[in-house]
């Protein structure tokens, strides 16, 4: 693509015609995000304050906005087509939503989750390839920071069961048993990842392992949350017991 490119998923980056000519302070890195996580909507001063500042904002906050957005303007000025607009008392950033790499992303999973199942796996890869990181990873510590990472990487990690179960259907069930582990340690709580990895290990002749991870997860789901396995879990559990049987 030529012109103005934003990323948000890894580092929070600006190219134009390929080239990185990134904002240089976290504080203009965060303006930026905000602008770009509401493209086309009018992002209000006062958020932005509050998420550079907390509850204890310079005197000066406001102007200091004003400071960020010119020098983000001047880093956008050679593409016409990118547009960074003061409305009221706030801004506006408005461009193609195909130079953000956070709604390329969502556009490919959806595309994938309506399409053709044989189509994907493939749609489900490139989406995931825009990744270059945790999400806003360079501007931590604001307040912009924590629900909205927390989203944006819950995005990623559903993409992820999704391409995930596309390999099961394709019979790569070896190709994903290390990767399922690796996740389901980190999210012991997720019992879609639980119900993959049971398939991906009955897949490889593994059934009894299988049964294992539901027996954990419940324990878990039990002890910490107070709940039994989701209909989608012990469903899986049965079709293994059956196999087993």
């Amino acid at each position: 693509m030529t012109g103005i490119e934003f990323r948000i998923l890894g580092p929070v980056e600006i190219l134009y015609n390929g080239r990185k000519q990134d904002p240089t302070t976290p504080q203009q890195r965060c303006v930026l995000a905000m602008l770009l996580l509401d493209l086309d909507h009018v992002v209000p001063a006062g958020r932005l304050v509050s998420a550079l500042w907390a509850a204890a904002p310079p005197a000066a906050a406001r102007n200091s906005i004003r400071v960020y957005v010119t020098k983000l303007r001047k880093l956008i000025a050679a593409d016409p087509a990118v547009e960074l607009v003061t409305v009221g008392e706030g801004w506006r950033l408005s461009c193609d939503a195909e130079r953000v790499d956070l709604y390329r992303f969502r556009d490919l999973v959806g595309r994938a989750r309506s399409g053709a199942a044989a189509e994907a796996g493939g749609l489900l890869r490139e989406g995931l390839a825009l990744w270059q990181g945790p999400a806003l990873a360079d501007v931590s510590g604001h307040r912009l920071t924590g629900a909205v990472i927390e989203g944006l990487e819950n995005e990623r990690l559903a993409a992820t069961e999704d391409r995930i179960a596309s390999d099961l259907r394709a019979d790569a069930h070896r190709d994903v048993v290390s990767e399922l582990l690796v996740l389901v340690a980190e999210h012991p709580l997720r019992e879609r990842l639980a119900q993959l990895l049971m398939a991906a290990l009955h897949g490889c002749g593994r059934t009894a392992e299988g049964l294992e991870v539901f027996h954990r997860m419940r324990k878990r789901l039990v002890d910490e949350l107070g709940i039994e396995p989701s209909a989608a879990l012990r469903g899986e559990h049965q079709r293994l017991l059956g196999a087993a049987g």
